[in-house]
């Protein structure tokens, strides 16, 4: 796995392959030695290189030396295989061992084509991520020593005889991991599959509770089943501790409360208009009186309100100096301000204006 989703594409050979692949290499099919590039590559592949990037021939390199050409072509993957080998993936980092070293998740994959297999005993593998740029020599190549090939990076392990398949560890389990009961203890499951566990009423005593295992259907037992809510309890857990999850929430969240804010502001300034055009002497009295003050800080221009008849206008100055609140609580508060304290506002408002 690479950090840079693009790298193995990022050099190719003449038909667009890939320039890495995954070779695993037991120990008596190879090894890795050390030398310069143009010792271990031959001076055809380093011009090959220098053609398309300045490279240094003297560099100290390792490389691949496999210990004949049939074993050579064995392990190498056919030149259409090597795509089929290499793609990319992206993964949740929330609380992986990846978190700290990557930012978006997306990394790059270059898979053998080859599982390391137990032997009669104990046996040493290599995993090589090789070089295939300019190596085109390698499925050409049918006759005496196999290429060598630079290798990028690498790591050993052993595979034992004893086991380690799927199979084998299920084989090994223990199926009593717990014991036995103790003499004249309850037993651990009763008989209709359920783990009976002490829980907490309602009203704080003490109460049984069951809990059922995932491929067991509910009972109809008197205890209560308690599965579906610790299931219920752990994903939630899960997703409080999902990073990523709880940002998209939470913009769910701000998006929906910004929609449902933005129409009841309009529908509200659609009413302050209505009353004003129902306003008369004391409307423009305090229309005059409002004259100086900003689009910004009524949410409209005072100049833009009708001149009107002389009935009793609603009182424009709360109306706009809460729709100014609600804009800058929505704006510090997370969760913007609830609904009750926005009615309650509107409350206030309407009586300060019937006592105008």
């Amino acid at each position: 796995m690479l950090g840079r989703r693009t790298l193995p594409w990022e050099r190719r050979l003449a038909d667009g392959t890939p320039w890495l692949a995954l070779l695993v290499v037991r120990a008596d099919e190879g090894k890795i030695v050390d030398g310069t590039l143009q010792g271990l590559v031959g001076s055809g592949v380093v011009a090959a290189l220098a053609a398309n990037q300045p490279v240094d021939p003297n560099r100290p390199v390792r490389g691949l030396q496999i210990k004949d050409l049939a074993t050579f072509r064995a392990l190498l993957p056919g030149r259409a295989d090597v795509a089929l080998l290499t793609h990319v993936r992206r993964v949740n980092l929330a609380d992986t061992a990846l978190a700290g070293a990557d930012d978006d998740g997306w990394f790059s994959v270059v898979t053998a084509n080859r599982l390391p297999l137990a032997g009669s005993g104990p046996t040493s593998w290599t995993a090589c991520l090789v070089s295939l740029e300019a190596r085109e020599d390698a499925w050409s190549t049918t006759t005496g020593t196999p290429p060598t090939l630079v290798v990028l990076a690498s790591w050993k392990f052993v595979t034992s005889s004893t086991g380690g398949t799927f199979e084998r560890l299920a084989a090994d389990l223990d199926v009593a991991a717990f014991g036995e009961p103790a003499a004249g203890a309850a037993p651990v499951l009763r008989p209709d599959g359920v783990v009976p566990l002490a829980g907490t009423a309602r009203d704080g005593g003490p109460t049984a509770v069951g809990y059922r295992p995932p491929l067991l259907g509910p009972g109809t037992g008197a205890t209560d089943d308690v599965t579906d809510a610790a299931a219920y309890e752990l994903g939630r857990l899960l997703a409080a501790a999902d990073g990523r999850f709880i940002r998209e929430v939470v913009g769910w969240h701000r998006a929906a409360e910004a929609t449902a804010r933005s129409a009841d502001t309009a529908a509200r300034r659609a009413t302050v208009v209505r009353d004003y055009l129902a306003g008369g002497a004391r409307a423009q009295a305090r229309r005059a009186a409002l004259a100086g003050e900003t689009a910004e800080t009524l949410g409209y221009a005072p100049a833009d309100v009708p001149e009107t008849d002389g009935r009793q206008p609603q009182p424009l100055l709360a109306q706009a100096l809460a729709d100014r609140l609600f804009a800058r609580t929505g704006q510090a508060d997370l969760w913007q301000a609830p609904p009750q304290a926005a009615e309650a506002a509107r409350t206030i408002s309407s009586e300060e204006g019937e006592r105008s």
